[in-house]
């Protein structure tokens, strides 16, 4: 049973060793609340269920969704937001969550139409005539005031299957609506968590930049002690400052990078690009090897667990559903009616008392279009092939989630392998600057070898940055393309 560990929990799996465990963890942001409300979010039993926001959060008034009101909100800045903080502000406020809702709704609210229709139809109506006419001149005109209530009861008994059609059809609507309205979630805590790795991976290559900034300057001062001192030539100063000062110009480019990303981020979050908040650092551990023979497995739940999946199964339902309510169509109706009235008269033409009169009647009614034009015969073929181009739908995107799945799978495995790489290469590349700052500053190489061992120890550093970042990002995409969600230790479809 999934409890409010789930913040706890997302941190925590960091320390994880196998692709598995990471998978289920990142994957059950699509479907989880914090603490705060620790309920699984599914889409509304009730057309009438209304969206509830975090109570630590404030959120969008539901009657006023425009940008000016949005403009009001803000985060709590108190303290730092750890990535399950964001996914929680995300899925609660973020309005591509709220279209899926009120989608859900309206799709509810459209099955409880059709349900509607096993109901009899009850119909009141009234009347009120003043009437005033006379044959010719020789006869006494008829004046008077008639009105009255009726009511009527009318009941389909027959329709072929008609009814249930549509009440399945609908039924398999709402569905499909809430696995899209689960995929929805989930597509929003990718969206997070690739703009929170996004930032972070920016804030790091600035503090590179300004580590890169303190190299540089080295070499630049060391170039200049030994010009002053007539060791070295002007030429190699000027190598030195150009290096610096491009450094600087990459500082700059860093800064900026920080900035965008924070607004993407924001964004992701269903906020201004302005808004104040600040977020912690995600773990530096990562799972580093996995096993291959879970792909096959992986690949196979993808396609029977991932949400959008099993919408595109409904939706196929749906179509199927539509085709034998066209069917119907072919057939005739049967329905049962009762009816009672009553009129009052007063006349005005002639002394009469009041009168009434009262009428009541039942009825079968029998309705059958034995020739249409082939309308409804047309109708029927062209549901039947709006049916076949769901099914092909349906084997597109199974065959895409496997593609997908095997694709992110390896693009993990690669991303790992790049990470060792990356770590080796700043190791290496670290020990290299070094002897050569002290090698140059004892006149032993000349500021080219300097510089060398500066740029690739710059490069080592953004190189490590990116394959953190990009190993972070394929365990998101990767638990993405396969659906799960964490319950626990169980790995399951919502």
């Amino acid at each position: 049973m999934l409890r409010a560990c789930f913040f706890a929990c997302i941190m925590a799996s960091y320390n994880m060793t196998t692709l598995k465990g990471y998978l289920i963890i990142l994957a059950s942001a699509a479907m989880l609340l914090s603490a705060a409300g620790c309920r699984t979010l599914t889409a509304p039993s009730s057309s009438e269920a209304a969206w509830v926001p975090a109570k630590k959060i404030q959120a969008y008034d539901s009657k006023d969704k425009t940008w000016q009101s949005v403009r009001g909100q803000r985060i709590d800045s108190s303290k730092p937001l750890s990535l399950g903080d964001l996914i929680d502000i995300a899925l609660r406020t973020n309005p591509s969550t709220k279209r899926a809702w009120e989608n859900a709704k309206a799709v509810q609210a459209a099955k409880l139409q059709m349900e509607g229709r096993y109901y009899p139809k009850v119909t009141i109506s009234g009347d009120a005539i003043r009437q005033d006419s006379r044959a010719n001149i020789d006869m006494a005109s008829v004046d008077y005031f008639k009105y009255g209530p009726g009511i009527q009861l009318t009941y389909l008994l027959l329709d072929f299957g008609g009814r249930a059609a549509d009440v399945d059809e609908q039924s398999q609507l709402l569905i499909a609506a809430n696995f899209q309205f689960n995929r929805k979630m989930q597509d929003v805590v990718l969206d997070v968590e690739t703009s929170y790795y996004d930032y972070h991976s920016a804030v790091a290559l600035q503090a590179a930049a300004e580590s890169d900034l303190k190299n540089t300057q080295a070499a630049y001062d060391a170039a200049s002690r030994r010009y002053e001192v007539g060791l070295a030539a002007k030429l190699d100063v000027l190598q030195a400052k150009s290096t610096y000062e491009q450094t600087l110009y990459s500082l700059e480019n860093a800064k900026g990078a920080v900035k965008t990303s924070k607004a993407a981020l924001a964004r992701s979050l269903g906020y201004p690009a302005d808004t104040v908040f600040d977020v912690l650092e995600p773990s530096k551990d990562l799972p580093r090897s996995v096993n291959d023979e879970n792909i096959t497995g992986m690949i196979n739940d993808a396609i029977d667990q991932r949400p959008d999946i099993a919408a595109l199964r409904a939706n196929l339902r749906a179509q199927n559903a539509v085709a034998r309510s066209a069917n119907s169509d072919l057939y005739p109706t049967l329905s049962a009616g009762a009816s009672a009235n009553k009129n009052f008269y007063k006349y005005y033409n002639y002394s009469q008392p009041r009168d009434t009169d009262r009428t009541y009647a039942a009825y079968l009614s029998f309705d059958w279009d034995v020739f249409d034009g082939f309308e409804n015969l047309n109708k029927l073929r062209e549901e039947e092939a709006l049916a076949n181009v769901e099914r092909e739908k349906l084997i597109e995107a199974e065959i895409a989630a496997s593609a997908e799945v095997w694709t992110k799978y390896y693009d993990f495995k690669t991303a790992a392998k790049k990470l060792e790489y990356s770590e080796a290469f700043l190791k290496t590349s670290q020990t290299s600057y070094e002897l050569a700052l002290e090698s140059y500053s004892n006149g032993l190489n000349n500021i080219l070898d300097l510089l060398d061992a500066e740029s690739k120890l710059s490069d080592a550093k953004s190189s490590l940055i990116q394959s953190r970042k990009d190993l972070f990002v394929a365990l998101a995409q990767l638990a993405h393309a396969t659906g799960t969600i964490y319950t626990g230790g169980e790995t399951k479809n919502e």
